[in-house]
């Protein structure tokens, strides 16, 4: 498991957390926990991708994204490119933040 901690306006700081598996598929999808709205969730991705694949446009650049629903849960689906060539898949499961404002 890992923690990110967010400021939050006018509140102490709320800590997201990634649960689940490492993103290989919907079944080992990374689970984020902690977001108190989309905005926040999807910068959590973006700092999950940072911490595991390094940095973006230099390490890593996406090459591809989607959003996805499947057994009540809420997918949003990253392909990226590697700087070695190589494309990978992260699943992110979504559900807990996806549409809270």
């Amino acid at each position: 498991m890992r923690i990110l901690t967010c400021p939050e306006k006018k509140k102490k700081f709320k800590k997201i957390v990634f649960e689940g598996g490492p993103g290989a598929s919907a079944d080992r999808a990374v689970v984020i926990r902690g977001a108190p709205n989309t905005i926040m969730g999807v910068l959590a991705e973006y700092q999950y991708l940072t911490s595991r694949f390094g940095r973006r446009d230099i390490d890593w650049k996406m090459a591809g994204q989607s959003i996805s629903m499947r057994d009540n849960h809420q997918f949003d689906i990253m392909q990226i490119r590697l700087s070695d060539g190589t494309e990978r898949t992260i699943f992110f499961d979504i559900t807990e933040f996806f549409g809270k404002r």
